[in-house]
């Protein structure tokens, strides 16, 4: 169970007992004192964890002893993360009091004695509750000498695990796919609309195969509307409707009646050839088929429903096609699979190692997802000797029923991490079938403390998807993993393995009857309108009863007005994200509530119409991610938003990539050397205002440290009205190219564009070529540009976009070497002294050129899509 693996939660607890600020936050000697005795109980406890954690599962007493340990171990840490959170407030505030204008020293020493008696009694008070817990520790931790728990460390992955992205697998359904791809196309069906189950027991892949058939070249070509709709276990006919129409670009409108979703689905497919796939189907009611098949017969003869299945009778009640049933792999089949999965496709060298991993492979019954988590477990291990103690010791048959395959899968779950346990178990929150934000997953990991990095989220999540865990990643146009899928199965063992204090809210009975010591909560929007029919307010004692909660994902609306007074009673909560888009008067009053959250590490609002962010979010000295959604209002961030030192994201309008925001405060951007030291910055940057700009006396470069940018816009637009403060002294054209020099970014850059009238300088920037993973470059509205440096050379450059440059001749003749002399200019986009020497951008796929009438010529492109409106360019094809 989630509640009993507590690995993590020790290393909190030591991790901030042993922080600095937490050590001097104390005056009196008694609370030190306890806080020592604390972290010695707790390293105590530590030590045995890990034999505890594999011994509850065969003695119900050791599992009893870790269940009533857990509570004091989570209270601990709320605890301790309170002293932590005073201590961060007091350093904040004493930063704040001595750089305020006219602070002397005396009012300073005003400050120290009169906040004195205050720390004194808050040190007392915090003494005594680090003895109460400390004192039930050590009761609980006597008892563990009656189990002869051995002290043991944690688990370590070997080194043969690696952070490489495991590329999707598909093994021997070729004759699937092509016999499913028949099916489809043919005509000789005499019902209108023909539904085709695909059955077989979970695990076999018949989503998979499903995939491969709709984004078939031949399917694709065939059917005029295609659309997938994940179904599960609720087959509910307005739900189903809704997904089919927001597939077909329909926007959907909250409250629509039965018979006006129908009435828009039918006026979108009449007359056209559809494929509609139902994934994961368990509905066995035939008048819910017959319901549903009624809404569709206006489509085109040649229709298909594909209907994914693991049950027979859905089969025969819903399909009107012979079913296609699914065979698990063949032995050679399933060992090609593992050997790509588990060992990066070089099969053993030794045949007994061989002999062993088919013999293993015999007892996963041919299902590729069993195969893929065994796969997960032996790539770490030794084939030559350990593979066999595996075989011998801990691995059972799966080729009986889905149940055995379930006990496959929690066996690949027992060999994960402590931390990796955690991370996966959270996934109980989001229902089946749920497209998973990977990032966001990472920074949720994060702030419930299960990692202490992103970047060491990063790479769990990378381990299990690797072991299977995840599937279906997809990547954004960076390379970064964007969006993942779960297994059901999968799904399954995270809610069997999570236990009860991990919570998804989908009933009336379930909202009113919420444990006490309940520590995450999910109320979804799909979950909302049954949860408003059947809830009169009934949930709100439970709710406020469950104090303990560390993540809330809701929509107010299932509580009604009452809902700010319960969010107050969270008093330990990490995680607030409010799914429900809400007005900017309303939101800001919520807001103005949750700034008294202060062990708060990710908030997350849906609001639209709010100009500013209350102040009160600033006491908020965890806060490590604020988004806000849907915020195209927003115009300015709070004064004192400094004080959210833990602030790593800040994420206000995902929609548009520039935002409104036209005031910043003091420290986080107002002025060019404020971003020295904003290293930790990720993602995507705008720089604007460059007419304004001053060159660094030190001619430091402020974004050359800033390793995880991969997105950079340097904007120099300017309005009729703004005053440009230059020196006079200064040619203009200088001024700007040493403004751009200093703007110098990590090489690691993938994405740039630099742009706007203002910006005056007749060549670029020296670094611009040093930039080797750039994968786009835009360049638009430099009037007096003349000369670009060697782009051409740069080696992962896909996209290049140049637009109303009107003095552009070409590009430098540098020779590589990084100077940007004018000396030599050509009117081309390569140099003809390096037209022989080098490659013509090798990666370049794409390239759109307009108002630039200077530049004369291209160069031939290897493969390119190329538009351009400059009447005297010419192409050497």
């Amino acid at each position: 169970m989630a509640e009993t693996i507590l690995i993590p939660v020790a290393k909190q607890i030591l991790g901030k007992a042993a922080d600095l600020a937490l050590e001097q936050i104390g005056l009196l000697w008694n609370f030190r004192r306890e806080l020592r005795k604390l972290k010695d109980t707790v390293s105590t406890i530590q030590a045995v964890l890990r034999d505890a954690e594999e011994k509850q599962f065969h003695n119900h007493q050791v599992k009893l002893w870790l269940e009533k340990l857990s509570d004091v171990m989570y209270d601990a840490d709320d605890l301790l993360d309170d002293l932590s959170t005073e201590a961060r407030r007091k350093v904040i505030a004493e930063e704040n009091n001595s750089s305020t204008p006219n602070t002397t020293c005396w009012s300073m020493v005003c400050f120290l004695f009169s906040s004195l008696p205050k720390q004194l009694l808050y040190d007392l008070s915090m003494a005594h509750a680090v003895r109460a817990i400390r004192e039930k520790l050590d009761l609980i931790s006597q008892d563990k000498e009656t189990f002869n728990l051995e002290v043991r460390s944690e688990e370590v992955l070997p080194f043969r695990e690696t952070d490489s992205c495991p590329p999707t697998i598909v093994v021997g359904r070729e004759n699937d796919k092509k016999n499913i791809i028949q099916i489809l196309l043919n005509f000789n069906s005499e019902a209108n609309i023909s539904v085709v189950p695909i059955v077989g027991m979970g695990g076999l892949g018949k989503t998979t195969l499903a995939q491969l058939v709709f984004d078939d070249g031949q399917v694709e070509a065939h059917f005029d509307i295609k659309v997938w709709v994940y179904v599960s276990q609720s087959f509910e006919i307005k739900v189903i409707l809704r997904k089919m129409l927001r597939s077909v670009g329909w926007e959907s409108q909250a409250g629509l009646e039965l018979d006006e979703l129908q009435s828009q689905l039918r006026g979108k497919i009449k007359g056209k050839r559809f494929l509609f796939v139902l994934d994961d189907v368990w509905e066995e009611n035939i008048e819910s088929w017959e319901l549903l098949g009624k809404y569709l017969v206006v489509g085109a003869p040649g229709s298909k429903v594909l209907v994914t299945t693991r049950s027979t009778r859905v089969a025969e009640v819903g399909g009107n096609v012979v079913p296609y049933l699914l065979q698990g792999l063949s032995i050679d089949e399933s060992w090609n699979l593992f050997v790509k999965k588990a060992l990066n496709g070089k099969a053993p060298r030794n045949p007994a190692a061989e002999k062993t991993g088919r013999l293993i492979l015999g007892k996963c019954g041919g299902v590729p997802l069993a195969i893929g988590t065994i796969s997960g477990i032996l790539r770490s291990k030794n084939p030559d000797f350990e593979w066999q103690l595996f075989l011998q010791d801990e691995f059972e048959s799966t080729s009986k029923d889905e149940n055995a395959i379930v006990s496959t899968l929690k066996l690949s779950f027992d060999h994960l991490p402590s931390h990796m346990k955690k991370c996966f178990t959270y996934c109980k929150l989001f229902p089946k079938g749920h497209k998973f934000d990977v990032p966001l997953l990472v920074q949720l990991w994060v702030s419930q403390g299960y990692v202490e990095s992103e970047d060491t989220s990063l790479s769990c999540f990378r381990t299990l998807w690797r072991r299977s865990f995840f599937q279906d990643v997809e990547m954004d146009e960076f390379g970064n993993m964007s969006t993942c899928g779960m297994h059901d199965l999968i799904h399954d063992l995270a809610d069997s393995v999570a236990g009860e204090k991990i919570l998804r809210i989908t009933s009336s009975s379930a909202l009113k009857n919420i444990p006490s010591n309940t520590r995450h909560l999910a109320f979804f929007e799909e979950d909302r309108d049954g949860l408003r029919e059947e809830t009169d307010g009934g949930g709100d004692d439970a709710l406020g009863n469950a104090s303990r909660v560390r993540t809330l994902i809701c929509c107010k609306s299932i509580w009604g007005e009452e809902w700010e007074q319960i969010l107050l009673g969270f008093r330990c909560l990490r995680v607030l994200i409010m799914l429900e888009e809400r007005s900017g008067s309303d939101a800001t009053t919520q807001l103005h509530f949750v700034g008294k959250l202060k062990h708060l590490r990710y908030l997350g609002f849906n609001c639209y119409g709010m100009d500013r962010i209350p102040a009160s979010v600033t006491n908020l000295p965890n806060l490590q991610v604020l988004k806000l959604k849907s915020s195209y209002s927003l115009k300015e961030l709070p004064r004192d938003f400094k004080k959210l030192v833990s602030l790593k994201h800040l994420d206000f309008n995902p929609q548009y990539s520039e935002s409104f925001i036209t005031h910043m405060p003091k420290g986080i951007g107002v002025a060019l050397d404020e971003l020295q030291e904003l290293n930790a910055l990720r993602g995507k940057l705008i720089v604007k205002n460059l007419t304004k700009a001053e060159p660094s006396g030190a001619g430091i470069n402020v974004l050359t440290e800033k390793l995880r940018l991969q997105s950079l816009v340097l904007d120099w637009s300017r309005d009729d009205d703004n005053h440009d403060n230059v020196d006079d002294a200064v040619p203009r054209a200088t001024h700007d190219e040493e403004i751009l020099e200093m703007l110098c970014p990590h090489p690691n850059l993938k994405k740039l564009m630099i742009r706007g009238s203002g910006y005056e300088g007749v060549k670029l920037c020296n670094w611009l070529s040093g930039l080797v993973y750039l994968v786009e470059f835009s360049l638009k509205d430099c009037k007096q540009c003349k000369y670009l440096p060697s782009l051409h050379l740069m080696p992962c450059l896909a996209k290049l976009i140049i637009e109303n440059c009107p003095q552009l001749e070409g590009i430098v003749d540098n020779g590589g070497r990084g100077d940007n002399s004018v000396s030599s200019p050509h009117n081309s986009l390569t140099t003809e002294k390096e037209d022989d020497k080098w490659p013509r951008f090798p990666c370049l796929t794409y390239l759109y050129i307009k108002g630039c009438p200077k530049l004369t010529r291209l160069p031939t492109f290897p493969t390119v899509e190329v538009s351009w409106s400059c009447p005297e360019l010419a192409w050497n094809h």
